[in-house]
C-alpha cells in the first residue's frame, strides 16, 4: 500500500515538472535583428511571415507583420533545372506508352512536374490529330513533332521530340464513335427516318442492334429461390414428422389401454385391433396419422397377410421405439404365446401414460419460452406508452 502511495505521489510530481518545462518552452522572448534583412527561403519552400516592432527614438511600435516570399530562381539554376526535368517530363508524357517511336495510347500533357518550378505548354505539327491534352484523334498511323515549352517568370525555353503514333484499338473504336455520331446528326436527319452512314474513311459500316446482356441477379435469385424451396421442403418434411410423431404419441396411451382392457375381457388380437380401429375412425376420424396406419393394417389382414407381419409392418410404419416394442410383444404372443402378455400390456399402459405426461410438461415448457419475445415486446411497448407521456410533461 505504501509503495503504491509512493509511486502516486512520483508520478505526480513528474507531470507537475513536464508542465513547468512545457511553459518555459512554449514561449520566446523577443531578440533583436543583427541586420537590416530576412532572408528569404530556398525556392520551393515557401514564403514566411514574421511580426516585428521597432524602436523609433522613444516611440515603440509593435504589430509590424512581414510577409517574406520564397528566393526566385537564378537564370542559370533555371536552365540547369529545365535539362534536369527533361527525362521526368517525357515520362510523364508518355503516360501507358513505352516509348515515344511507338504510342498507341494517349499521351498526357501535363501542366507541372512535381518538384520543378516550371509551367509547361505544347505545341504540334499535327493539331487535327492530338488535341491540347494529349488525346490522339485520329485512327490512322502517324508520326508528329511536339513542341514542350516551360515557362518560370521571365525565364522560358523549350525542346522538341519526334512521336510515331500506332492508334490502339481503343482509340480507333472512340474516334469511330465520335464520328459515326457526327455524321448522324449532320446528314442522317431525314423527314421519314434516319439515315445511317453507310462508310466512315472510305471503310464499309455494318449495323447490329444492341443485344441485351444477361442479368447475373436473375441466376442468383433462381439460385436462391430454389434453395428456399429445398431448404423449405426440407423443413416442411421435417415439421410434418415432427407432427406424425407427436400425434401418433398422444394417441398411444388410450389405443394401448382399450387393447389391454379387451383382451381380459377373453377377445383375440385381430378382432380387438378391429374393433380399436373403428373407434378411433369414429372419435378421431380416418386422417388421424395413428388410425390411419391402423386402416392399412386391417386391410392387410383383410387381404390375407399374416397377423404378425401386419403387426410388424405397422410399427416399422410408424418407427417409433415404443410402438415397435408394443408390436413386437404382439407378434411375439402370436408365434409362442405368453400368459404374461396382459401383465406386460398393463405395465406398457402405465409408462405410456407416464411418457405422455413428461412429453406434456415439456411441451408446456416450450410453449413458455416461445411465449419469452412476444411478451418483451409487449413489455417494451407499455414502457413507451408510459415514458413519452412522462418526457413531455402529459
Amino acid at each position: 500500500m505504501k509503495q503504491e502511495k509512493k509511486r502516486t505521489i512520483v508520478l505526480s510530481i513528474a507531470l507537475f515538472c513536464l508542465g513547468i518545462v512545457l511553459f518555459l518552452t512554449s514561449g520566446r522572448s523577443p531578440t533583436e535583428l543583427t541586420s537590416a534583412e530576412i532572408k528569404r527561403n530556398e525556392p520551393g519552400k515557401g514564403s514566411k511571415s514574421m511580426e516585428l516592432s521597432a524602436t523609433i527614438e522613444d516611440v515603440y511600435i509593435d504589430g509590424i507583420d512581414v510577409r517574406v516570399a520564397e528566393r526566385e530562381y537564378t537564370a542559370e539554376e533555371c536552365e540547369a533545372l529545365f535539362t534536369e526535368c527533361k527525362d521526368e517530363l517525357i515520362k510523364a508524357i508518355l503516360s501507358e506508352n513505352v516509348d515515344l517511336s511507338k504510342v498507341t495510347e494517349d499521351l498526357n500533357f501535363v501542366k507541372a512536374i512535381k518538384g520543378y518550378p516550371f509551367s509547361y505548354e505544347y505545341e504540334t505539327d499535327a493539331s487535327d490529330k492530338i488535341n491540347a491534352d494529349g488525346q490522339i484523334t485520329d485512327d490512322k498511323p502517324f508520326s508528329a513533332i511536339v513542341k514542350v515549352i516551360g515557362t518560370y517568370g521571365d525565364y522560358r525555353n523549350s525542346f522538341a521530340v519526334k512521336i510515331n503514333v500506332s492508334p490502339s484499338r481503343l482509340i480507333k473504336e472512340r474516334v469511330y464513335r465520335k464520328r459515326l455520331l457526327q455524321s448522324i446528326g449532320e446528314n442522317g436527319q431525314a423527314e421519314t427516318a434516319v439515315l445511317l452512314p453507310g462508310e466512315i474513311d472510305g471503310e464499309a459500316v455494318k449495323y447490329t442492334t444492341a443485344g441485351v446482356k444477361r442479368e447475373p441477379a436473375f441466376l442468383l435469385l433462381g439460385t436462391v429461390a430454389a434453395a428456399a424451396v429445398f431448404l423449405g421442403s426440407a423443413q416442411d418434411e421435417k415439421v410434418k414428422k415432427k407432427e406424425f410423431k407427436k400425434a401418433v404419441l398422444r394417441e398411444y396411451p388410450t389405443v394401448l389401454r382399450k387393447i389391454s382392457l379387451y383382451l381380459s375381457s377373453g377377445m383375440n388380437l385381430r378382432n380387438i385391433w378391429q374393433a380399436v380401429y373403428e373407434e378411433g375412425v369414429k372419435k378421431k376420424g380416418k386422417d388421424h396419422p395413428f388410425y390411419k396406419e391402423m386402416g392399412v393394417s386391417v386391410n392387410e389382414l383383410s387381404s390375407g397377410i399374416s397377423e404378425g407381419l401386419v403387426y410388424t409392418r405397422f410399427g416399422e410404419r410408424i418407427n417409433e421405439p415404443e410402438i415397435i416394442r408394443f408390436t413386437a410383444l404382439m407378434s411375439q404372443n402370436l408365434k409362442k404365446g405368453s400368459s404374461k402378455l396382459k401383465e406386460l400390456l398393463g405395465e406398457e399402459v402405465s409408462k405410456a401414460f407416464m411418457d405422455k405426461k413428461q412429453r406434456a410438461i415439456k411441451e408446456g415448457e416450450e410453449a413458455g419460452t416461445k411465449m419469452l419475445l412476444p411478451m418483451m415486446l409487449l413489455l417494451i411497448d407499455v414502457m413507451i406508452i408510459i415514458i413519452i407521456p412522462a418526457f413531455r410533461g402529459i
